[in-house]
């Protein structure tokens, strides 16, 4: 689409929505208790109203097969399927695990990752996120922020500028109603319950959850943030966890919740097995081997969207040999981890070291172990990065994160991060970029 913004003007679109942004809670709390502000992204990613519907159809595929797919390896898988599955969990963590299926439903609210091929088509999808699919708030801070700011930039009155902004969606909005559903499934019949949002002492995120709480209690919730030492779960009629099981302690009032999704109204239960890379690997292996698909039980929109994954197997050592021959197609990943630490690009790694990296990662067992996965390569485009005092111009990579769930009344939406290395980190010199639909962008 062209960029009908001319570059002064988008940097200073920019600037006023990060403030905006900032303002509203789109920051991150360091471990030594300093608040930092995540940095913008001035240009924002305009993506076709029709393609973000697909998206959120296809997440839904993909997450409904992930967990049909868990479902029939944790009883019919092999010995590798149950350890990656259940193996890197220990203590509380691995105890209420062992009650996801009691729960009402394993994933209220989850994620997709995506990239956007530099060669362009459809965004393809990388991994599953459904432990702690984090950024809704973020993702509203920096669309309507920056939405907002263009309308003003454009002569737009305040009510027009608010029109935009409903067309464009709320991710906090829809949100809720995934939380009221859940609520409504387990028989509540309020049409505002309570609900309290979980998360550890000092959390990373507070600004973001802080703001979510707000928008929870400016509908008519009672709404708080709370430590699991302050949650007493039989006082809340939903609760929204976004606290790892790892780090609650066992003997506080919200580990109740944990150990027991069947009997309090725990939104998202402990799942982290939903999101180990060797089950996105296994979904992925279902489109050219029916008999797991048919035994995981895919329905045919399950499968497609299992055809459609970049093609991701677990490291053994019959693929080990291809993976080092083909390295710049490839990219290890261990089966059990977040934040893009053991993520390794093939094609960014010196090709003297890659053989001998690719038979540590199968010589490795953590974590469930590595598994191999064809490497998108991403469009890096230029980008005005905003931070306070600073306004850079260079280049970044972007992925894509779309939210879904498997109750009717699901999450939908999207977020865009933006940094400069193709394993994309908000913090790591990149940012969030505001993801504008079409047709809003259009109105401006």
């Amino acid at each position: 689409m062209t960029e009908p913004f001319p570059q002064e003007e988008l940097s200073r679109v920019g600037l006023e929505a990060a403030r905006a942004a900032w303002q509203g809670g789109m920051t991150v709390r360091r471990p030594d208790g300093s608040v930092v502000p995540i940095p913008l992204v001035a240009e924002p990613e305009v993506i076709d109203d029709e393609v973000l519907a697909e998206v959120a159809r296809e997440a839904r595929r993909i997450l409904s097969g992930a967990v049909k797919l868990a479902r029939a390896l944790l009883d019919d898988g092999d010995d590798r399927d149950r350890e990656a599955l259940l193996g890197p969990f220990s203590g509380l963590e691995r105890e209420a695990m062992g009650q996801l299926f009691a729960a009402p439903c394993p994933a209220v609210v989850a994620r997709v990752d995506w990239l956007l091929p530099g060669e362009g088509g459809a965004p393809r999808a990388l991994e599953l996120n459904a432990t702690i699919p984090a950024m809704p708030g973020y993702a509203d801070l920096a669309a309507h922020s920056w939405i907002r700011a263009a309308a003003r930039a454009r002569g737009r009155s305040p009510r027009e500028a608010g029109a935009r902004v409903a067309a464009c969606g709320s991710h906090m909005e829809n949100l809720r109603r995934a939380l009221v559903s859940f609520y409504r499934l387990r028989g509540g019949g309020r049409a505002r319950p309570s609900i309290a949002l979980v998360a550890r002492p000092g959390d990373a995120q507070v600004g973001e959850l802080s703001r979510i709480a707000e928008h929870f209690r400016q509908m008519g919730h009672s709404a708080r943030l709370l430590t699991p030492a302050e949650c007493a779960p039989e006082d809340w009629e939903v609760l929204y966890r976004h606290v790892w099981a790892h780090n609650t302690d066992p003997a506080t009032p919200f580990a109740r919740a944990l150990r027991d999704p069947g009997r309090f109204p725990l939104a998202n239960p402990v799942n982290g097995l939903l999101e180990a890379k060797l089950l996105f690997a296994r979904l992925s292996e279902c489109a050219e081997e029916p008999r797991l698909a048919r035994a995981a039980g895919l329905d045919p929109e399950e499968r497609a969207a299992a055809a459609r994954l970049p093609f991701t197997r677990r490291l053994d050592a019959r693929l080990a040999p291809r993976v080092v021959d083909e390295r710049e197609r490839w990219v290890l990943k261990r089966s059990w981890d977040y934040g893009g630490k053991s993520v390794h690009l093939g094609a960014e790694t010196d090709p003297a070291a890659w053989a001998g990296l690719v038979q540590a990662a199968l010589a490795d067992g953590r974590g469930g172990g590595f598994v191999a996965q064809q490497r998108v390569f991403a469009a890096r485009r230029p980008a005005t990065r905003i931070a306070p005092g600073v306004v850079a111009r260079g280049e970044l990579y972007r992925d894509l994160s779309t939210y879904t769930g498997l109750l009717e009344d699901a999450p939908s939406g999207s977020v865009v991060r933006a940094a400069v290395s193709p394993v994309v980190n908000i913090l790591g010199g990149g940012g969030l970029a505001p993801l504008v639909p079409g047709s809003v962008y259009a109105q401006l």
